[in-house]
């Protein structure tokens, strides 16, 4: 005879078995599946990055030995060397260079026959030049009316960006034209001028004062 014992025993210890190991297998997570899984997202997380940010990095390493260097004659301007116009050059330089964070910078002023220039033009390694060209115009915001129309402009063979608007003060209305690329900003006030010859007088001086090594 069959003991009744071990018959159940064997009944129903044949059947719980497989049961316990389905229920250890369920539980395992596929921990060799999700680290691949994780390894991929990062790649392709690693590729858009490299594909955005990759460029601008490039840009910042190759503008990053810009200078600009004041020129006595640049055409028809002569640099305007007195006191006054040194210390009203200096004056819009420091609220700039503190303003775009700037490591090397210069306030100058330019004079023809018949018009003044105040520029300033600083480097720095800069990730984002319109953000940085902003800060520069709203420097002219806080000293004068604000700058309104701005527009964009031809940035010449020097590339980045290139803009130009207009400042309403109390004699009159001028044109302010700035630039900023991934090594470079600059600024200048064109008063007397019509908006196309202030974008060609800032080409002009930007072509020569800022160079790259």
């Amino acid at each position: 005879m069959v003991d009744p014992d071990t018959a159940n025993t064997g009944l129903f210890g044949s059947q719980d078995e497989p049961e316990e190991e389905a229920s250890t297998g369920a539980s395992r997570l596929p921990i060799k599946r999700i680290a691949i899984i994780c390894a991929a997202v990062a790649a392709v997380a690693l590729l858009v990055s490299g594909a955005v940010y990759g460029p601008t990095v490039v840009r910042v390493i190759q503008q990053s030995d810009t200078k600009v260097q004041s020129r006595d004659q640049v055409g028809a301007f002569t640099l305007d060397k007195s006191d006054d116009a040194t210390s009203t050059a200096e004056y819009i330089r420091d609220a700039v260079a503190t303003e775009v964070n700037l490591d090397q910078s210069v306030g100058l002023i330019y004079k023809d026959q018949a018009n003044s220039v105040i520029l300033v033009a600083g480097t720095a390694r800069i990730w984002k030049p319109e953000a940085s060209l902003k800060s520069a115009f709203d420097v002219m915001t806080d000293n004068s009316g604000g700058v309104s129309d701005i527009r964009d402009m031809d940035a010449g063979d020097l590339g980045g960006l290139m803009r130009c608007g207009v400042t309403k003060t109390q004699d009159e209305d001028f044109p302010v034209c700035g630039w900023a690329d991934n090594g470079s900003v600059g600024i200048a006030l064109l008063p007397g001028q019509q908006l196309p010859d202030a974008h060609k007088v800032t080409l002009e001086l930007r072509n020569a004062i800022e160079h790259r090594a």
